[in-house]
């Protein structure tokens, strides 16, 4: 079986996995009281350094806009068609519009919140819509450029999807599980777009550049998963058995919700750069 049969069933498998772990988020932070606690913590613990961050932050979410996604849609095209990669070509535009119509369906008809008379209850925000907007324009970025240079794509593409998801943490737009399903929205459909078209021929030196660079990303990932994941866990224990929200638990919170998104975005990256490269022949 060539390099590009084989990972086919990995990439519908990636996709399938991507699109329940938003349907395990949905029902666990969405759904649940306690989910909705949790969230309300780490939200609350985003107004630690919002006056130092805002201005930044912000200025990266202005960036993100129909237009932007445009023009990074239009150039992805212009690049894999010059290259003459035309299955690319056509798979880039529609791709992005798969991904960014599934976030906003998922937040304005499919998905409604339950109000548990909580605080902090504004409605419906998951997925988030800029968050999804970056991480398309990641994936734009990997399926476009030539394999030389697949690794940096990756890495800027999906740490500038990390960063836009947590400037809306930062600004109180979105709670951490609206930006971790929508980076797995992104890697859903860019999985599925891969096991429809396979992967791209690499050269050698691209082939060694993505086993290095997926590694190193997977194991940040890895460690990035587990911090978050002691967070969690010890802000459940934090609404569980204190109901507190002293300044150390929203510390605690608040890392937890930036090392899940760090998580998603660095294991996206590794796991798109193998997907979407074979080996060299």
């Amino acid at each position: 079986m060539s390099a590009s049969a084989s990972r086919r069933p990995s990439a519908a498998l990636i996709a399938l996995l991507a699109g329940a772990s938003v349907v395990a988020l949905w029902w666990a932070f969405i759904t649940t009281s306690t989910g909705q606690r949790i969230e309300g913590v780490a939200l609350d613990s985003s107004l630690i350094g919002r006056r130092t961050l805002a201005a930044p932050t912000l200025a990266v979410l202005e960036l993100l806009s129909l237009p932007f996604l445009a023009i990074v849609t239009l150039c992805g095209v212009a690049v894999t068609a010059a290259r003459r990669h035309w299955m690319l070509a056509v798979a880039i535009p529609l791709f992005v519009f798969a991904a960014n119509a599934t976030t906003q369906v998922l937040k304005n008809v499919v998905i409604t919140r339950p109000d548990f008379g909580l605080a902090h209850d504004y409605g419906n925000s998951f997925p988030s819509g800029h968050t999804t907007v970056a991480a398309t324009a990641a994936v734009v970025a990997i399926l476009a450029v030539p394999s030389a240079w697949r690794w940096l794509a990756a890495v800027l593409g999906w740490g500038f999807a990390a960063i836009t998801g947590i400037a809306t943490m930062v600004n109180g737009w979105h709670r951490a599980s609206d930006v971790v399903a929508a980076l797995l929205v992104a890697l859903a459909w860019a999985a599925l777009t891969l096991a429809v078209i396979g992967p791209q021929p690499s050269s050698p030196r691209g082939s060694t550049a993505t086993v290095v660079t997926s590694r190193l990303l997977t194991r940040a990932g890895v460690v990035a998963a587990a911090l978050a994941t002691v967070a969690l866990v010890i802000t459940l224990w934090g609404v569980e058995a204190l109901g507190s929200t002293a300044r150390v638990a929203l510390i605690i919170a608040y890392a937890g919700a930036w090392s899940a998104v760090a998580a998603i975005s660095c294991l996206a990256a590794a796991i798109l750069l193998r997907l979407s490269t074979s080996q060299a022949r």
